[in-house]
């Protein structure tokens, strides 16, 4: 049985509501990551961002500004998983959901790592290399 923690990216990067979308885009582009956690002052997650939600909030208003904050454009609901949860559950609410990203947290709400669709496809392509070498 696979576990969350296994998979998961530690030290993920976090944003903070009062930061501008000039600087998360920039962000985003550096470390070649498309979303992420939202949280408070505390590190509790309040919510999420991704680069389709920043391109959805664009097409809504018709215009783009980058100076407007992550609290302006983010979604405040994040979904969340924790690290000694199943692969297969997170799997199943990552399916369902049709996301590409979960957010893992601690008991306190906090952001310890997360799980992109790219961890789980290098997850696969480890078990099928394996099964290709076993015979």
């Amino acid at each position: 049985m696979h576990l969350v923690q296994d998979i998961m990216t530690k030290g993920c990067y976090c944003m903070r509501p009062e930061q501008t979308l000039a600087e998360i885009l920039f962000e985003f582009d550096r470390r070649t990551i498309s979303g992420g956690p939202v949280v408070d002052a505390d590190g509790v997650v309040i919510g999420h961002l991704s680069r389709t939600g920043i391109s959805r909030h664009f097409s809504k208003a018709g215009r783009i500004d980058q100076e407007l904050k992550v609290s302006d454009v983010m979604e405040t609901f994040a979904f969340q998983a924790y690290a000694d949860d199943t692969v297969t559950s997170l799997l199943e609410t990552m399916l369902a959901s049709r996301i590409h990203r979960m957010i893992v947290t601690d008991d306190d709400g906090r952001a310890i790592g997360i799980v992109t669709s790219m961890d789980l496809m290098a997850m696969l392509y480890d078990r099928l290399k394996l099964e290709e070498s076993n015979g």
